[in-house]
């Protein structure tokens, strides 16, 4: 009679773990008693079952808010400039993401641990897109923030710094740099076929880290693509919320009430993108780091199970980042939430109104400067043109 023995991860240890990324497969060595003749491989039915559920919820919410946001940029007039712009650019990617990167995480779950089934362009195209996206979503992010950053302390230059034009390019460049740096994982990325726990011969996707320069540009892009972007909007969002806190300029007790609304939206919108980015990217990049750089030993003695659990951890965290823009944008910004209700046809138009908000503030500015000596007029009407930049900055980000 043939003896069927069923391993779980918890039964075995990679012998090559330290030199693989986390995001890809990792071929187990598996020591199986000499009596069995039938070996399989299984997840733990609890991984399988709650990444499962988790992935499908993504997907749908994540496919059908990042579709919904281009949607919603081109039949709102309104929302038709550089900002917005560069959110659709992020959509693009997020949904490069979930429509490439995902349903191959559900095919693994469902089918034998550490066996590709999707051939060798997929192998080398999944790691690509998913580090193309990344290195592309970070790079539009810093794009985002310096237009923000003109259009709120530097009002006067925005108005030709900041254009539909300019940021149409900057699009292209962020793909085409994002495409460059990517490259290499190309001739990483290695489809092979290896000798299964089982005796059988099965196709595996493996990403080794095996050399100096393979460690170097892994590392690298980790630090060129995430550390020194994190200070850099860290700094940049710490100058356009002081300017916004201090220099926001209440200039009419009429309108205190709804500029310092403005100016929360604004802070909290700013802090929310941020934030959401790095904080779901973190775990990812710190658990690649600490792949590449720890001890063989200590990566060993974590056990199938709990790499299992830290690795769909991380790829979970990473598509929640890839779902979760189209809910910031509907929740802090009132004007996006109002022109995705109109797309859904659950508000009327409140275009007119929304354009209107600012107006009080500079008429009554403007009234205010002209009573005052008539010698200082050019000053006063570059302080006019200056606050009504900033008027326009403020409404184009709500």
């Amino acid at each position: 009679m043939t003896t069927t023995f069923h391993l779980n991860v918890t039964d075995c240890m990679s012998s090559n773990a330290y030199s693989v990324l986390p995001n890809f497969s990792l071929f187990l060595n598996c020591t199986v008693p000499s009596n069995v003749e039938d070996a399989r491989l299984e997840f733990p039915n609890y991984i399988r079952t709650v990444a499962t559920v988790l992935c499908a919820v993504l997907l749908a919410v994540g496919t059908t808010g990042n579709i919904l946001v281009p949607v919603v940029v081109c039949r709102t007039k309104d929302l038709r400039n550089s900002t917005n712009f560069f959110l659709i650019n992020l959509s693009v990617a997020d949904l490069l993401v979930l429509l490439v990167c995902m349903p191959t995480v559900l095919i693994e779950l469902h089918s034998k641990p550490e066996v590709w089934l999707l051939g060798e362009g997929m192998c080398k195209a999944v790691p690509f897109v998913e580090l193309t996206v990344a290195h592309g979503s970070i790079l539009t992010i810093l794009a985002i923030s310096f237009e923000r950053y003109y259009a709120i302390c530097k009002p006067l230059k925005a108005g030709y710094k900041c254009t539909k034009m300019r940021a149409l390019i900057i699009i292209v460049v962020v793909w085409v740099v994002s495409i460059m740096i990517t490259s290499p994982i190309l001739a990483i990325a290695e489809y092979t076929y290896v000798e299964y726990v089982d005796g059988s011969t099965v196709p595996v996707c493996l990403t080794l880290v095996q050399t100096f320069w393979q460690r170097l540009y892994f590392i690298s892009i980790v630090g060129i693509f995430f550390g020194i972007p994190f200070f850099i909007l860290v700094t940049v969002y710490s100058f356009i919320a002081k300017h916004l806190m201090v220099d926001g300029g209440v200039v009419s007790s009429n309108t205190e009430q709804s500029q310092a609304k403005a100016r929360r939206q604004v802070v909290m919108m700013l802090v929310a993108v941020v934030l959401s980015f790095f904080l779901c990217l973190l775990p990812f990049r710190v658990f690649t780091l600490w792949i590449i750089v720890a001890d063989p030993t200590d990566v060993r003695k974590l056990g199938m199970e709990v790499y299992y659990n830290l690795l769909y951890f991380c790829r979970l965290m990473l598509y929640t980042n890839s779902a979760i823009n189209p809910i910031l944008y509907n929740l802090i910004s009132s004007k996006f939430r109002d022109a995705f209700l109109r797309s859904l046809g659950c508000r009327k138009s409140r275009r007119l109104l929304r354009q209107v908000t600012f107006t009080p503030t500079s008429l009554t500015l403007q009234s205010s400067l002209k009573s005052r000596s008539s010698h200082s007029s050019g000053t006063y009407n570059t302080v006019i043109q200056s606050r009504t930049f900033v008027a326009k900055g403020l409404n184009k980000m709500l």
